[in-house]
């Protein structure tokens, strides 16, 4: 083998390389960052790296470092990856101390350490220099710079202990001054999700996926105080370049071309809804954004109160188009709100019943009838929208049907899907038999019968109540004869019951 000498001279790029990730990965603020290098530079200096051999053909590099035991350590220089016995799974100080061994060849470690060791002090010169966005930016930022390790992506509550603890860190730097608490704590939110935008999507894709969705709703919420807060604080001549990057922070947010444009989308409209208002600046920013997608196009149009035409649509943009109708609605801009939901009526079932969580579906029912309620619809779209929403809109669908006096179609509606009792009533049960007492009946002694089947007196009881409403139904309409017969035939029925004789001699039934 080479002498390690022409070795490293040999693959000088490759060391500089490690060392280059070594810098990004590892902070002189962490503790156990420091004492990592502090003990790998001392098992360097003690002669406590050996290289052993080089394997040319696969560019592997094998070490030996005698810690408290001998371990062995392998480098890649074509994959660029170090290797070790230990049992620690990322960086380590065997992995550190080869590294060293053969910068220490090429370069002066003592020089390095020095000037790894002064971001921390570069830091507090930060706070020292003219307040300027620039200078927030970087001061947050640079407290994110350890890289995230990639297992908070599968344990939400690593992510969430890794996440609080930084972002802590960021607001120890909160200025002391009153009126720019609300905007550093701003910058700082936003650029700390920015940071961990990344580990948050792929975070969202695994096991504990709603916990991090939670987590995302929760960062908004807090988001969204701190921008009323800032919408009614008043503005100084210092603070417009603050607001003025802050437009760049988000806008360079959005531009970005990936899979979580809905969430990215929901924080660019929470900052354009509550922060930046004026017709101006919203006419500056649809002129400044490259190759807009057609929602944020759509979001912008309806602030603006512009005619909107909505092309067609893919399924799984529909939550956000939704978003934008009720915005529209919201905006009063009837125009924007009819042509959104005509693109997005032949998505409505896909979205229910394959882009939500069940729990989500009633109230995104009631949402899509209220909005829909707001524009001109035929019977037909009527029936084809109620259809997709399935047994989640028959609250709505029963609305419609009483509203255009179709009480047999209500009735027949319940029946086949067995609404139960409580339900019937929720949907509109007492209108109907006021109108139509007629369409209620087969229900009603649908409902009776189950509470016979139950056989204990408080079901009979409960029978009893409903009997009371088909016999009101019966005299309304004319049908007394009807009903004489029927309770006749039930107490022959049920002779033997003798509780359930005394409850119907009770309610006056006969």
């Amino acid at each position: 083998m080479a002498t390690v000498q022409s070795l490293a001279k040999r693959f000088e790029d490759t060391i500089h390389n490690y060392m280059a990730a070594i810098d990004k990965s590892l902070l002189p603020t962490r503790a156990l960052d420091e004492e990592m290098v502090r003990k790998a530079v001392f098992l360097v200096r003690h002669d406590g790296v050996q290289i052993q051999s080089f394997n040319e053909e696969r560019l592997l590099l094998e070490a030996v470092v005698k810690d408290a035991h001998a371990v062995k350590v392998i480098l890649n220089f074509d994959k660029m990856t170090a290797i070790c016995a230990c049992p620690q799974e990322q960086m380590c100080r065997h992995r550190l101390a080869v590294i060293f061994a053969l910068y220490q060849k090429i370069g002066s470690l003592s020089e390095w350490v020095a000037t790894w060791r002064e971001p921390e002090s570069k830091q507090m010169a930060l706070l020292s220099e003219k307040r300027s966005p620039e200078q927030w930016t970087k001061l947050i930022r640079s407290i994110w710079r350890d890289a995230i390790p990639e297992y908070t992506t599968r344990n939400y509550f690593y992510f969430e202990q890794m996440y609080d603890g930084r972002f802590k860190n960021a607001l120890s730097y909160v200025p002391l001054e009153r009126e720019w608490k609300v905007l550093y704590r701003t910058y700082a939110y936003l650029i700390s999700l920015t940071e961990v935008w990344s580990t948050f999507v792929s975070g969202s894709q695994e096991v504990h996926h709603s916990f991090f969705k939670t987590w995302f709703d929760d960062r908004l919420h807090e988001l969204r105080e701190l921008m009323g807060q800032l919408r009614v604080q008043h503005r100084t001549f210092e603070t417009d370049a603050f607001f003025e990057h802050l437009k760049q922070l988000i806008r360079e947010f959005i531009a970005v071309k990936d899979a979580s444009f809905s969430q990215r989308f929901s924080l660019y409209q929470l900052f354009w809804t509550t922060l930046f208002t004026t017709n101006r600046l919203r006419e500056e920013e649809l002129l400044a954004l490259q190759n807009p997608d057609e929602r944020l196009k759509a979001f912008f149009y309806i602030l603006l109160q512009k005619d909107l035409d909505v092309k067609k649509i893919l399924p799984h943009e529909t939550p956000d188009w939704v978003a934008l109708a009720v915005l529209a609605e919201n905006e009063q801009h009837p125009q924007a709100l009819t042509n959104i939901l005509m693109a997005v009526k032949p998505h409505v079932k896909t979205f229910l019943f394959e882009g939500l969580y069940t729990q989500y579906r009633h109230q995104y029912v009631r949402t899509l009838s209220r909005l829909f309620s707001q524009i001109e619809l035929s019977e037909l779209d009527w029936e084809d929208l109620f259809k997709q929403f399935g047994h989640y809109g028959l609250p709505a669908y029963s609305a419609y049907l009483i509203e255009k006096e179709m009480f047999k179609q209500w009735a027949e509606l319940h029946h086949l899907h067995n609404s139960p009792l409580y339900f019937a009533e929720e949907c509109g049960l007492k209108e109907v038999q006021n109108a139509a007492p007629d369409y209620v009946l087969p229900l009603l002694h649908r409902y009776a019968l189950s509470y016979l089947e139950e056989r204990n007196r408080p079901s009979y009881k409960q029978a009893v109540r409903i009997w009371k409403k088909m016999k009101a139904a019966c005299k309304k309409s004319g049908q007394m004869e009807f009903w004489t017969a029927y309770i006749t035939e039930i107490r022959t029925q049920n002779k033997r019951l003798r509780a359930l004789q005394e409850e119907i001699e009770k309610g006056n039934l006969i």
